[in-house]
């Protein structure tokens, strides 16, 4: 076989291409006590979609319907992804911490089979019905989902304040504060 500089280029090429793209689905843990600048104000996405989801109960929630007296925290995740992963018990501390706020994690993994999910949040303690199965994958156009994990931090009137990309500290004290105030804008 007769390996050319035109193959060797294609491969790389290629290499290169599929090498980003994983890194984009799968955001690393590396700069976790940086990752407070992580947060970034959206631009994009104003409102949340009109969409529902099932909960591991089964029953379809509509996020724009959910009363909450604080904020929203939605984290869309995956089993497969290990910054997603690493950070669930995090996330699940944090939900102890701000109780007028609602944590809800959605779930992008396309397998039909949710008995995986299940066991993983009955070890870290999640409460089943906030977690959300996005089995049609419709949250990645619909949320502008550019990786996971991504968390979006909506108000109580629904507006998208924040999105984080990335895995960040869900541990750190001013984090938890400003959370608790609302995340204000300033």
């Amino acid at each position: 076989m007769i390996i050319s500089t035109k193959n060797i280029f294609k491969c790389c090429f290629y290499f290169t291409i599929i090498f980003i793209m994983f890194y984009k689905i799968s955001y690393g843990t590396d700069n976790i006590p940086d990752s407070i600048s992580k947060i970034k104000k959206e631009t994009q996405l104003k409102i949340i979609p009109e969409i529902g989801f099932a909960n591991l109960n089964n029953k379809i929630l509509d996020l724009n319907k959910i009363e909450r007296n604080n904020l929203l925290i939605i984290n869309f995740w995956a089993l497969w992804c290990a910054p997603c992963v690493k950070e669930m018990p995090d996330l699940k501390e944090l939900s102890t911490k701000l109780n007028e706020s609602i944590i809800l994690f959605i779930n992008q993994d396309s397998s039909k089979d949710n008995q995986e999910v299940e066991t993983f949040i009955e070890k870290i303690g999640i409460n089943k019905n906030n977690i959300l199965i996005d089995s049609k994958m419709q949250s990645n156009q619909l949320f502008l989902l550019r990786g996971i994990p991504t968390t979006l931090i909506i108000n109580k009137k629904g507006k998208v304040l924040w999105r984080i990309e990335g895995v960040i500290d869900w541990t750190n004290e001013n984090l938890i504060e400003w959370l608790k105030k609302g995340a204000p804008k300033n």
